[in-house]
C-alpha cells in the first residue's frame, strides 16, 4: 500500500506528543493518544495493559514510583510498515531516572539509564498498540545490587 505522507506526519506528531507527555508525567495527555481498546506492553510488565483505564493506571503508578523517569528519543523510523489501515513506527530511546525506593527508603533509590525501543501501531489516528523492549534485568540490578552477583547472563 502506498505510504500516505499526511498519515506519516500524523504518526510522527503522535509519537512526539507521547514523548513530551511522558517526560512531563502527564498521564491524561498520554492516555488521550491511545485508542479506547489499545494495548500497552513492555518487557517490565507481567501482562499487557488493555484499554485506556488500565493504561492510565499503569502510567500513574509508574510516575508515582519513579518520579524522575524520562525518555530521550535516539532514532525514529516512520513508517516501519503500512498495511491496510494500520501503520507502525519504531523509536529507539534512552530512559533514565532513579529506581523506585526499596522498602520505601529514599537512600535505596538508585540512578539508572537503559536503552530500548518502542514499536507503535497506529489505527484511525491513535495508538492502537505499543510494545517496549529493554534490558529489564539491568534496571533490577540497580534496585537490588546483589543481583549482579548471580552467574553471568547467557
Amino acid at each position: 500500500m502506498p505510504i500516505d505522507k499526511s498519515e506519516t506526519a500524523l504518526h510522527q506528531t503522535l509519537v512526539h506528543q507521547w514523548i513530551e507527555a511522558f517526560n512531563e508525567h502527564n498521564v491524561s495527555a498520554i492516555v488521550a493518544l491511545y485508542a479506547n481498546n489499545a494495548e500497552l506492553f513492555d518487557s517490565g510488565m507481567k501482562r499487557p495493559r488493555r484499554g485506556r483505564k488500565e493504561i492510565e493506571s499503569w502510567f500513574a503508578n509508574r510516575f508515582q514510583s519513579m518520579p524522575s523517569i524520562n525518555y530521550i528519543p535516539v532514532y525514529h523510523l516512520f513508517p516501519l510498515y503500512q498495511l491496510f489501515n494500520e501503520a507502525q513506527a519504531a523509536v529507539t530511546w534512552t530512559a533514565s531516572g532513579k529506581t523506585p525506593r526499596l522498602l520505601g527508603l529514599p537512600w535505596f533509590s538508585r540512578p539508572f539509564e537503559v536503552e530500548g525501543v518502542c514499536i507503535f501501531t497506529f489505527h484511525n489516528g491513535l495508538i492502537q498498540k505499543q510494545r517496549g523492549y529493554y534490558d529489564h534485568l539491568s534496571v533490577l540490578e540497580r534496585i537490588l545490587p546483589p543481583l549482579k552477583l548471580l552467574p553471568a547472563r547467557l
